[in-house]
């Protein structure tokens, strides 16, 4: 499958959502949501100012049941391990305070890690240890197999899709590794679920609505193996019935439950759309995307041109602002971007990159316009 022998799927993903004011180009910050999501949480609402926030609750229950073992099937985890939370780093922070660390932990790392899970391990007490990669950043599965023989870290952390750049590490490698060294696997899937397949038996993962989704913001889930379950320290709290799984425990209380029923919705739809149908359209929107772009007046694409996401970054060769650049993308073209500060992957990154992230519905047509706006900044003084 290709990104311009699909024209039924974007067209489904485009007539299903309101008309966008801009060129939407950056679904890896925050996707755009159907109107069927969006009618789904303002329905919660209204019945929440109607009937009151808890029968509300009640009575979408089952709904955000099947939310739960929809997601436990996308992150290869069982439906009792999984917990909604705010958001990734929302379920990120909850695994770190509730798994059984110790003085002089380590968790490795590649060079491309997001920057806060970077400063929230080392927040933890926790020391960072490098992964040895491949020269277009993959992890160096013979220099892992080697690290967990001499120099076994506590925990390793992989984030499958890189935010700043088109990177997808080998998961489900590096999970058969570990875990044949009996080390755990954390995923940081932000930018994975809903992009790429992600099933693969890792020990726990975190993950957020918002992206490749197309939920509501402020909901994200954390899901752990039952084999970790009973060594979670974890605050049992009242709100959670007696004899509920470990994990649930990690659930916040007070929560966005319209947004909780909007996700759930939104995994309706992408479970309906075929997740390898979705996966393989936005690998092939990634290539288009690189390819259109590549040779770009003042900008050079940055990595894979094959890699199977579709966030594409691109490096100014003439050393052009980079906000400024995404400011004008919107204000003169109206092109919505990521301008990427280094803060992202402080290991990696030396300089800022524009991000280019489109859904399903991108076009040849829509790219072209973005090259163009490119170039005409390229060209002002």
């Amino acid at each position: 499958m290709t990104a311009t022998t699909t024209p039924d799927l974007a067209a489904h993903w485009r007539e299903s959502r309101p008309p966008a004011q801009h060129l939407y180009l950056d679904s890896a910050a925050a996707g755009r949501s159907s109107t069927a999501v969006l009618e789904a949480v303002h329905r919660h609402l209204l019945d929440e100012a109607t009937l009151g926030a808890y029968i509300a609750a009640d009575q979408v229950g089952p709904q955000l049941d099947a939310a739960v073992a929809t997601v436990g099937e996308l992150l290869g985890l069982p439906t009792d391990g999984v917990a909604f939370v705010e958001s990734a780093s929302a379920g990120r922070a909850a695994l770190l305070a509730a798994w059984p660390f110790h003085d002089g932990d380590a968790v490795a790392v590649a060079p491309s890690e997001w920057g806060p899970n970077l400063g929230a391990f080392t927040h933890r007490g926790l020391a960072i240890r490098e992964l040895a990669v491949e020269p277009g950043g993959t992890i160096d599965l013979d220099a892992l197999a080697g690290m967990l023989r001499r120099h076994r870290p506590a925990l390793v952390n992989v984030t499958p899709v890189a935010s700043h750049r088109p990177l997808v590490q080998p998961l489900r490698a590096v999970v058969e590794l570990c875990a044949a060294a009996g080390v755990p696997v954390w995923v940081d899937a932000a930018q994975a679920l809903g992009h790429v397949d992600i099933a693969c038996g890792a020990d726990a993962v975190y993950a957020t609505s918002r992206k490749w989704l197309a939920g509501p913001r402020g909901v994200g889930v954390v899901a752990v193996a039952e084999r970790h379950w009973r060594a979670l320290r974890s605050l049992r709290l009242d709100s959670v019935p007696a004899g509920a799984p470990p994990v649930r425990h990690l659930q916040s209380h007070e929560a966005n439950v319209a947004g909780r029923v909007g996700l759930a919705v939104a995994l309706e739809e992408h479970v309906g759309l075929g997740p390898d149908v979705v996966h393989r359209r936005l690998a092939a929107v990634g290539r288009l995307t690189r390819e259109a772009l590549a040779g770009t007046v003042g900008w050079d694409v940055v990595g894979d041109l094959t890699a199977p996401v579709a966030i594409t970054a691109l490096r100014p060769n003439d050393g052009r602002d980079v906000m400024g650049t995404r400011a004008r993308l919107l204000e003169e073209h109206g092109i919505v971007t990521t301008a990427g500060a280094p803060a992202r992957a402080p290991r990696e990154m030396t300089g800022p990159l524009l991000r280019i992230s489109p859904h399903l519905d991108v076009t040849p047509v829509d790219l072209e316009r973005l090259r163009d706006a490119l170039e005409a900044s390229a060209a002002r003084p």
